[in-house]
């Protein structure tokens, strides 16, 4: 029955449909392919012709790559890498390659382009850099199939898997650096705690310092102040004595002196004094303004 069925379409002819997401390439058996790229529809395809048909989205092919990094230490990659035909290309991409363009050209590209990159790094830089290993991948990728009429989308690293001693190795390595970096976060940490309980004391320091220059301040002007305050008081009290020395009257001073000789005497003494003269001076102070000569006042 699929005999007859060939048979007939070679006979007669028969259509042939381009999906949604592909296009086609019409290959005429008299002129070979045409250049047109014919668009998703139903197509009638003449005897002995045929529709050379082509995905147009973005493929994805997985790669297993046994490589060594720049140490030469050995790994086992899976590497993944989206692509697709130029569309408009499509015409060229046939006649140069042929549709079996990904295990013609870009596969073997691909893989070497891998294993070249790795060889450039070390297994640290791998383990950290993924994403730089992967955009060096992808670069070298296309320089190797520039004008080859193929889009390279992405290059994913998808797993990197090291022989058990170098994980061992690795992993005792990335131990110890762990632990220094806890030992060293330990250390900062107590030379910034020392280093603040210093400032700490400085400023208190410094508190102190003010405040005892302060309390000086204090009790040097206190004690100025009292000072000019005593001085004050004594030249007032000058100035007191002095005014009252100059109010006094002849009559005052002499109403005095018979007060200071009823104290010489003692109770019970008359004292009768006929002649001033005779008195002592001392009981008449010098006086502004007041002069005893002997007789009278």
């Amino acid at each position: 029955m699929n005999k007859i069925v060939v048979l007939c379409c070679v006979l007669s002819g028969c259509s042939y449909v381009i999906e949604s997401g592909h296009r086609g390439l019409y290959f005429s058996h008299a002129s070979g392919p045409r250049h047109e790229v014919l668009q998703p529809r139903r197509y009638h395809v003449a005897p002995l012709d045929h529709i050379v048909d082509f995905d147009v989205t973005y493929s994805t092919r997985k790669e297993e790559i046994h490589t060594v990094s720049s140490e030469g230490l050995a790994m086992s990659i899976n590497v993944a890498l989206s692509f697709r035909p130029v569309v408009s290309e499509l015409y060229d991409l046939d006649i140069e390659i042929g549709s079996n363009y990904y295990d013609e050209v870009v596969g073997p590209e691909f893989r070497t382009a891998t294993r070249g990159v790795f060889a450039r790094h070390s297994y640290l830089d791998v383990q950290k850099n993924n994403e730089k290993v992967e955009d060096e991948i992808e670069a070298e990728v296309r320089r190797r199939i520039a004008g080859k009429h193929i889009e390279i989308s992405s290059v994913t690293l998808e797993n990197i898997d090291y022989a058990q001693e170098i994980k061992a190795s690795v992993r005792a390595k990335l131990v110890g650096e762990q632990e220094w970096l806890r030992g060293k976060l330990v250390v900062e940490t107590e030379i910034r705690r020392k280093e603040t309980d210093r400032r700490i004391a400085e400023e208190q320091a410094r508190i102190d310092k003010v405040q005892a220059e302060n309390e000086a301040a204090t009790r040097l002007t206190r004690a100025k102040a009292e000072a000019e305050a005593i001085t004050m008081l004594a030249k007032a009290h000058a100035e007191e004595k002095r005014a009252e020395a100059t109010t006094l009257t002849p009559l005052m001073v002499q109403m005095r002196a018979y007060d200071a000789l009823a104290k010489l005497g003692g109770s019970g003494t008359n004292l009768l004094i006929g002649d001033w003269a005779h008195v002592p001076n001392f009981l008449f102070p010098h006086l502004p303004g007041f002069s005893f000569s002997g007789g009278r006042p």
